[in-house]
């Protein structure tokens, strides 16, 4: 209640009681309101859990569906009347079958076309009969050999709802050569589950992996249109993807009632079961239960209350009475004393009240020997703060800089403290406080007016003069002051002198911006090789290193007294032309033939001979950097760096305009080392290219005469036997010419493949028979996997052929070959082994380099070089982005392996299985 007029509301010690009793009582009521709550949650944890189970058992009965569906389709697949294709046979075989399988509504036969070959529905008649070939479940058994659940159908006849099972046909070779289809109507499948409801409000619904319904128990005739209802639910959708969902609070979006329930997907085939029941009615023994609940927290409320009311009155008699004393002993009433006689607390608070009034005048005593102690205290804090080495400024709240501790005189030029009273504005134009950076300080952002208005603030950077006239740069640290009640009574400000380390700083900064300038000149340099991209970067990274506002970069020819213009940046496109005319070796004889940096004044150069005048003047630049870059002893350019602001560089700025030369002297040279190099790779290409051009002409002849002799002159066995050596080397030369072909068209930039999807299997079975034919050794091909690579046919069957040749020539008379296919990850790994003498460890790093020796001459196996076949097959394996390599032991033979990347990983292993 209130006492005093304007005074706050303040609760009296009997309505304290009252809430005292309410307190007692909350925590009953909060354990009953915990209670209802707990009760709810198990009520709604049991129905879920429930829903869920009817759910999950639901599923596994539709998975067993399926599963039943696909075996009957098994058996009919491997079934030979089915394999006949026979409409005459197989339309009565069917019906006699569909009579006996009441769960399937209708068993069909297709031929590889989609065309029915056999039909049995009691209700509906085989003709006219049906083609399915643009069906997508037709589609995807004939692609992938696998039976396939399709989604929810609209069949054509009769017009109803149903999902279908298509098994494949398979001919001798397990390939597909048509379809079993067995039909289950979705209307069949709901009145198959409906015992497992445990009530009849619950509903059960099926949909097929699109989201379509296959039944919902409460529509039994749902339209087909309708069946995307639930597509976009979300606990349908989590379902959908593999999780069970519970629904404690959702709509059900065909009869739009509250409902809670579950769906779970499928064991198998991504179908999802939902089980739901209106929330109201699932629900409503808990309504019951609440209400009972909530009548007897009623009755135990109003009885508390009232019992709290009657000894909450008894209780506040002696208080009023103390009241009443107080009042008048605030008065100066000494004389009255309490009579309290309850035998409690109160009684021994009537005492102490009579003692307080004893004890006022000694309190007042010591009252007034503390506050001559505080003054004492105070005296100490002001000498403290006197001794502080930073400046102490405070502000009056009516805007006032009114007392200063003697650094803060100091820092102002004041001698005294009559100088300091003054407007807080006056003070700001006195001092002339700044920003950092300059920019004059608006009175409301001065550090002593921010607290007066209550903000704290700390390392705040400002700019301020003294009377005296000196400049400093001062951290502002900033509070207010307040009293007991929370009112501000000053504002208070610390400043600390940062001058000297700012400056300290500004320089580390400096130096640590010219090293990442550097680091990233450096690095923009390496990167590139190509000569105009090079003087494009070069002019691009020393404009911003240097803090240019334009560069130019001029190139030396063999002649020092021309140069050539090639890249430059800030400048307008008018000037480009000028700047390719400018006779450089005129405008810097001291950076050109003394090979020192040289500064111009461009602006003062107007009489003097200074070729740049004209093109200074036009763009507005006052200064001009010429840079000489060296490399290797000689003059490679020059690096011009213009400045509209007028420059004078120190020692330290020209090291760093020096370096910054360096490093694009050295990444010129680069280019045109590379330059050089290419063009001896292009001179070798064109020899190569030229000298096998010239082979194959007389190879040829060669080859054909040496054949021609062979067959046609029957001469004696001398001389057959040198026609036979004769055509051998011919042949082998002429492979040599094709390798070497080969060599230039895989070199490096040239490589062009023709990618297309390539079975490996069916490529390496393919070599490994047509050589099969062709030798004694016997050829093992170990086959784990069909791998599908994407590649150039052509050239992988002649890295085939290179090592499965090369397996032969090394290979002792009949010992046998052994080729493996197999994957590892997401490769394919084929491996080439033979039972020859081995590579010695030292010689198998160099076993893919061109016309190399594996063997050492005169060792056991030794066959001469390897040509360029190793060679070749390196290159095209690498052009694929794979990987070859050998393991081999001297004595034990040799292994080539090498690995492709797969293409359609999980649909080629699908596939397989």
């Amino acid at each position: 209640m209130r006492t005093v007029p304007g005074a706050p509301w303040r609760l009296t010690f009997q309505r304290k009681l009252l809430l005292a009793s309410a307190a007692v009582l909350l925590p009953v009521m909060v354990l009953l309101s915990v209670d209802l709550v707990e009760d709810a949650r198990m009520t709604r944890k049991t129905l879920l859990d429930a829903q869920r189970l009817t759910a999950h058992a639901v599923a596994v009965q539709v998975t067993e569906s399926f599963e039943a569906a696909i075996d009957l389709g098994w058996a009919l697949a491997n079934d030979p009347l089915v394999h006949t294709l026979n409409p005459e046979l197989l339309d009565a075989h069917l019906l006699k079958l569909t009579g006996h399988h009441n769960r399937f509504s209708s068993v069909g036969v297709y031929d590889a076309q989609g065309h029915n070959r056999g039909w049995g529905d009691p209700e509906m008649p085989a003709e006219p009969r049906l083609w399915i070939g643009d069906r997508p479940y037709f589609q995807k058994v004939m692609a992938t050999n696998t039976p396939v659940v399709s989604e929810v159908l609209e069949l054509r006849r009769p017009m109803r709802t149903a999902l279908l099972v298509a098994v494949p046909l398979r001919d001798d070779q397990g390939q597909p050569m048509g379809m079993v289809s067995v039909v289950m109507e979705t209307h069949l499948l709901a009145q198959r589950y409906l015992s497992a409801r445990h009530h009849s409000q619950q509903e059960i619904l099926l949909v097929d992996p699109a989201g379509r319904l296959a039944f919902h128990t409460h529509s039994p005739t749902l339209p087909f249109a309708r069946g995307l209802a639930f597509a976009s639910f979300p606990p349908l959708l989590g379902a959908l993807e593999g999780r069970a969902m519970r629904i404690t609070q959702a709509t059900d979006p065909l009869t739009q009632e509250n409902i809670l329930g579950a769906f779970v997907p499928t064991p198998r085939y991504g179908w999802a079961v939902g089980v739901m029941a209106s929330r109201e009615l699932a629900m409503a023994p808990l309504t019951q239960r609440l209400y009972l609940k909530l009548g007897a927290i009623l009755g135990i409320t109003l009885f508390s209350g009232m019992l709290a009311v009657v000894l909450s009155r008894r209780q506040t008699r002696p208080v009023r009475q103390l009241q009443s004393l107080a009042h008048a002993l605030g008065q100066g009433d000494m004389a009255r004393r309490a009579h309290i006689q309850t035998g409690d607390e109160m009684e021994e608070l009537g005492e102490a009240f009579n003692q307080m009034a004893t004890h006022i005048a000694q309190r007042q005593r010591e009252v007034d020997a503390l506050r001559a102690e505080a003054e004492d205290h105070a005296r100490q804090l002001a000498a403290i703060i006197a001794s502080v080495p930073d400046a102490i400024l405070l502000a009056s709240p009516d805007g006032r800089l009114f007392d200063a501790n003697p650094a803060g005189l100091r820092l102002l030029g004041v001698t005294d403290h009559s100088q300091l009273e003054v407007l807080l504005s006056a003070h700001l134009q006195r001092s002339w406080i700044r920003h950092p950076d300059g920019h004059p300080l608006a009175l409301e952002e001065l550090p002593l007016m921010r607290a007066l208005r209550g903000e704290t603030f700390s390392d705040l950077e400002l700019r301020m003069r003294s009377l005296t006239g000196e400049e400093y740069l001062v951290s502002v640290n900033g509070a207010p002051v307040r009293d007991a009640t929370g009112r501000i009574i000053l504002g208070e400000v610390v400043l600390h002198d940062i001058t000297e380390r700012k400056k300290i700083e500004e320089e580390r900064a400096r130096l640590l911006a010219r090293e990442q300038a550097l680091a990233r000149v450096g690095q923009a340099l390496v990167r590139e090789v190509e000569l105009e991209r090079i003087s494009s970067v070069a002019s691009e990274q020393c404009r911003q290193a240097l803090g240019a506002d334009a560069v130019g970069l001029w190139l030396a020819h063999p002649d020092p007294s021309r140069f050539t213009w090639v890249a430059a940046h800030g400048f307008s496109s008018a000037s480009h032309a000028d700047m390719a005319e400018l006779p450089l070796c005129e405008l810097s004889p001291g950076a050109v033939q003394d090979e020192a940096i040289q500064l111009i004044d461009a602006q003062g150069s107007a009489d003097v001979s200074f070729p740049g005048h004209a093109l200074a003047k036009r763009e507005g630049f006052a200064s001009v950097v010429l840079i000489p870059l060296h490399s290797r002893g000689r003059l490679v350019g020059v690096l011009a760096c213009f400045s509209r602001e007028p420059l004078e560089l120190s020692a330290s700025e020209r090291e760093f305009h020096t370096t910054v030369g360096q490093l694009v002297a050295v990444a010129i040279e680069k280019a045109r080392l590379f330059q050089e190099v290419r063009e001896a790779l292009r001179l070798r290409e064109e020899f190569m290219s030229a000298a096998a051009h010239e082979l194959k002409t007389p190879v040829t002849t060669l080859q054909t005469w040496a054949d021609i002799l062979t067959w046609k002159e029957p001469g004696s066995e001398r001389q057959r036997k040198g026609l036979a050596a004769i055509s051998r080397g011919a042949r082998r030369l002429g492979r040599l010419v094709e390798h070497l072909f080969t060599a230039l068209r895989m070199a490096p930039g040239l490589t062009k493949l023709e990618r297309d999807r390539v079975d490996l299997r069916a490529l390496l079975a393919e070599h490994v028979a047509s050589l099969s034919r062709s030798t004694d050794h016997p050829i093992h091909l170990v086959a784990e996997e069909t791998p599908i690579i994407e590649a150039d046919r052509q050239r992988m069957g002649e890295v085939l052929a290179h090592l499965l040749e090369n397996a032969l020539r090394y290979s002792p008379p009949a010992r046998p070959i052994e080729v493996r296919l197999g994957c590892a990850g997401n490769e394919a790994v084929v491996s080439v082994h033979d039972h020859g003498p081995g590579i010695p460890l030292e010689r198998q790093p160099h076993v893919f380099e061109p016309l190399y020796e594996p063997l050492p001459s005169g060792a056991p196996g030794y066959a001469g070089m390897a040509g360029l076949g190793l060679h070749l097959s390196s290159r095209i394996i690498e052009a694929h982005g794979g990987r070859i390599w050998l393991e081999s032991t001297p004595g034990e033979g040799t292994t080539f392996c090498f690995s492709l990347p797969l293409h359609g990983v999980e649909g080629t292993r699908h596939a397989n299985a």
